[in-house]
C-alpha cells in the first residue's frame, strides 16, 4: 500500500477507491479479487491517486440548490458552477418535473481544474468511478443525468476558479458552489469570498470550521436558506 499512496492526505482512501472502481467498470479488476487489483494494477493506481483528484457530481444536490435559484427571484439566470466536474449540476433545473419555469437558465457555465467531458465514455466511467457500487440509486442518478447533459452540453472552462472567476462573471452571472470550497485552505477562501463580493452566489457547502455540523448549509449571498441539508441532497 506504502508503494500507491502518493501522499496521505485526508482524501487518499476517496482516490485509491476511485481508481480501484474505474478498473472495475472496465473490466479491467473485480472486487472480488481486490487484493489482485491492488498487487497487479498498483502502478496504474498510484498514478491514479496522484494525479486524479476526487470528481464528483452528486446530481441529488440539484433539489435544494434549485430552492436557491428560485429563492433568486430573478427570471433569467447566467449560471457559472465552481468546481464544476463534468458541469452536471448546470441542469438542476431540467431533473424537476414540477419546475413551473419561474426562471431561465440562458447560459450555463463551469470552471474545474480537471473538467470532465461527459460526452465520452471516458468522462462518465470517470464520474461513475467516484460513486460506489453499492449505491445503486445515485448511480442510476448520475447515468440520467449525463444522457440530459450529453444532448446540450455545457461550456467547461479548465482553470483555479479562484483565479479566473473574476474574467467570467457578467452582470446577470450566479455563482454556484457546491461541496468545493472545503478544499480551499483559508487564505485561498478568504481571497475567493473578497472576488464574490457584489456578486450573486449561491452556495451548498459544510460551515468552514464547524465539525460538529452534520450536513450542508444552503446559502444565498450570506443569508441561510437552509439547515443540515444532506451530503448527497
Amino acid at each position: 500500500m506504502a508503494a500507491i499512496a502518493p501522499d496521505l492526505r485526508w482524501d487518499f482512501p476517496l482516490r485509491l477507491l476511485g481508481g480501484m472502481h474505474y478498473l472495475v467498470l472496465g473490466g479491467e479488476g473485480s472486487w472480488d479479487d481486490a487484493d489482485a487489483m491492488l498487487d497487479e494494477r498498483a502502478d496504474f493506481l498510484a498514478r491514479f491517486a496522484a494525479e486524479q483528484p476526487v470528481q464528483t457530481n452528486e446530481v441529488g444536490r440539484a433539489a435544494p440548490l434549485l430552492r436557491g435559484l428560485v429563492a433568486l427571484g430573478r427570471e433569467r439566470i447566467d449560471l457559472l458552477e465552481l468546481g464544476a466536474a463534468g458541469g452536471l449540476l448546470l441542469y438542476l433545473d431540467r431533473y424537476d418535473r414540477d419546475h413551473d419555469g419561474r426562471f431561465e437558465i440562458v447560459r450555463r457555465r463551469g470552471i474545474d481544474r480537471h473538467p470532465i467531458d461527459v460526452t465520452t465514455e471516458g468522462g462518465a466511467r470517470l464520474l461513475e468511478a467516484f460513486v460506489w457500487p453499492d449505491q445503486t440509486e445515485r448511480i442510476a442518478r448520475l447515468r440520467a443525468a449525463i444522457e440530459i447533459a450529453r444532448k446540450d452540453p455545457p461550456e467547461l472552462i479548465t482553470g483555479d476558479y479562484v483565479d479566473v472567476l473574476e474574467e467570467h462573471v457578467r452582470g446577470q452571472t450566479l455563482v454556484m458552489s457546491s461541496v468545493t470550497t472545503m478544499y480551499l485552505d483559508d487564505d485561498r477562501y478568504a481571497e475567493l469570498v473578497a472576488k464574490l463580493d457584489g456578486v450573486d452566489w449561491l452556495s451548498l457547502e459544510a460551515p468552514r470550521r464547524r465539525r460538529d455540523y452534520e450536513g450542508l448549509q444552503l446559502v444565498l449571498n450570506g443569508r441561510v436558506l437552509e439547515e443540515h441539508v444532506d451530503y448527497h441532497g
